[in-house]
């Protein structure tokens, strides 16, 4: 009897641990992790850059990413399409041990140019995307609030406001939309230095790779005080097709063709 009683306290006990609910910390570590568990991958983009007055400019890009058994990675994105902006990238290195370095090549001047914290609220080639929202963003850099859980995109999510622990950050916080059933990055609201709404990212059509991995199809980031917005759209996406630490270098920046 008493063992009974003892298995049946361990199962009201495992229950309660069980149904605790999760953190804002813990909510967005297991959307991190819909980018993570893969060795490398090569990603086909096609980038597209609306103004104000609704003209469109369209950009193609090659994206590469690894990740080491230690933990830390390497992210490259290079412009393919069209003529003009061949060649030009941009190297991230997420080391576990220190702060993301990020690194600008430009074709016609041969050099490569250290992007320093001052300049991570920069335009990433005239997109609405910064060079800081391109970074891998450590979860320990911020803290994290759950705010609520509401109903968005047919689905319910958690919604989590993301606070920069550092001045260096071009925003004073991010409000997090994370799907509550895949944790799934919904959409993001993004508020500068005086608290004003910024940006807004919403992502569309997200899609399963290899039975564990979900990207989505299309990546929109709007402007409000601009009218502006970037859609990056996504044309072809492989994993694990063995990429090299070698092609993440400053060497491979300047010798791609």
């Amino acid at each position: 009897m008493m063992r009974r009683f003892l298995c049946l306290a361990a199962l009201v006990a495992s229950s309660q641990l069980i149904a605790e609910p999760l953190t804002g910390l813990q909510i967005v570590e297991k959307a991190k992790q819909n980018g993570k568990g893969f060795k490398d991958l090569t990603h086909t983009v096609k980038m597209v850059l609306v103004d104000e007055g609704g003209d469109r400019t369209e950009r193609e890009m090659l994206m590469k990413a690894m990740t080491e058994s230690n933990g830390d990675s390497y992210s490259l994105s290079i412009f393919t399409a069209p003529q003009r902006e061949k060649g030009i990238s941009l190297l991230t290195v997420a080391e576990k041990s220190s702060s993301d370095k990020q690194y600008l090549y430009l074709p016609s001047t041969r050099r490569v140019k250290r992007i320093t914290s001052s300049n991570k609220g920069s335009s990433f080639r005239g997109s609405e995307f910064t060079f800081e929202d391109l970074s891998d963003q450590k979860t320990e850099d911020y803290r994290f609030e759950l705010v609520k859980e509401e109903p968005c995109a047919a689905q319910t999510c958690f919604v989590v406001d993301r606070f920069p622990k550092s001045d260096d950050s071009s925003y004073s916080k991010t409000q997090l939309w994370i799907d509550s059933e895949y944790f799934r990055p919904i959409k993001a609201e993004f508020y500068d230095r005086d608290n004003k709404q910024l940006k807004t990212m919403q992502t569309e059509g997200y899609e399963l790779f290899e039975g564990q991995y979900w990207n989505p199809k299309q990546i929109t980031m709007t402007n409000h005080q601009t009218g502006k917005s970037t859609q990056m759209i996504s044309l072809e996406l492989k994993m694990n097709t063995g990429l090299r630490s070698s092609e993440f270098t400053e060497l491979a920046m300047r010798n791609w063709r």
